[in-house]
């Protein structure tokens, strides 16, 4: 039976390529920004994804929503990168 944990090595491998593109641009300005408000910040962007499929056919790119989702996590479970 297929489950989806059976594609993690897949996802992580492709997640970790987007991520690496992404610090190209954008370096750690993640990093920047504190764990406060990070659910409203982070529905803008999924927000405006899902605006630019419906109204010009981009597709959705998962693999920097997937980012999103790392950043909120380790912002929730590793709140000691921001008490330095």
């Amino acid at each position: 039976m297929i489950k989806t944990w059976h594609y993690i090595k897949e996802f992580s491998d492709a997640l970790e390529l987007q991520l690496r593109e992404d610090d190209k641009r954008w370096g750690d300005t993640w990093l920047q920004r504190m764990p406060q408000g990070q659910e409203a910040r982070i529905e803008e962007h999924i927000v405006g994804y899902f605006d630019q499929f419906r109204n010009v056919g981009t597709e959705i790119p998962w693999l920097k929503i997937g980012g999103l989702a790392l950043i909120a996590w380790i912002r929730e479970n590793k709140p000691e990168i921001w008490n330095k």
